[in-house]
């Protein structure tokens, strides 16, 4: 009896869906890695440029997205589906996408602080929680804690957005 039958998930297991979820974590290493290869250093002398951080992201998620795509083909050989294969919720996995599309495009334009409070509360929200206002004050209180750390006291600068802070 096969992890399907056994859960009473009538629903067929489509290998594709793990081969092109797998595809696309490649894809998207790939792309990060060789876009760090395009940034400027600026001409400075450090040891650890502007580079790095991106050029080993980029090379951990290909290396990942490679591994996946492997796995992939071999789950699909087998007999039976994976339990994890039988579990995987992808309504929710196209709204996690979708809403990280949304919080990459208004990231400039609404500003950082502004649309890390909404993108962490629709996450929540995505994941199951029913509790809004909790989700935003806490979206909030972590987006204006990452937002001084990296733009007042490291000096990296963030999209202000429409809401300026006045300090």
């Amino acid at each position: 009896m096969s992890v399907a039958e056994e859960s009473g998930d009538d629903t067929e297991i489509r290998p594709w869906a793990a081969r092109l979820s797998a595809l696309l974590v490649l894809v998207v290493g790939l792309v990060v890695l060789i876009g760090s290869f395009t940034i400027n250093s600026g001409g400075t002398y450090q040891a650890v440029g502007p580079q790095v951080f991106p050029l080993i992201v980029g090379a951990g998620t290909t290396l990942f997205g490679a591994i996946a795509l492997v796995r992939s083909f071999r789950a699909a050989d087998a007999e039976e589906p994976s339990e994890e294969a039988v579990a995987t919720d992808w309504p929710a996995v196209a709204k996690l996408g979708a809403t990280l599309c949304g919080y990459v495009l208004l990231l400039v334009p609404v500003g950082f602080w502004q649309s890390s409070t909404v993108f962490f509360a629709l996450v929540a929200r995505v994941l199951g929680s029913r509790k809004p206002v909790r989700d935003l004050l806490i979206g909030l209180v972590l987006s204006l804690a990452a937002y001084f750390l990296f733009d007042r006291l490291l000096g990296v600068s963030l999209p202000p957005g429409i809401v300026r802070l006045a300090f």
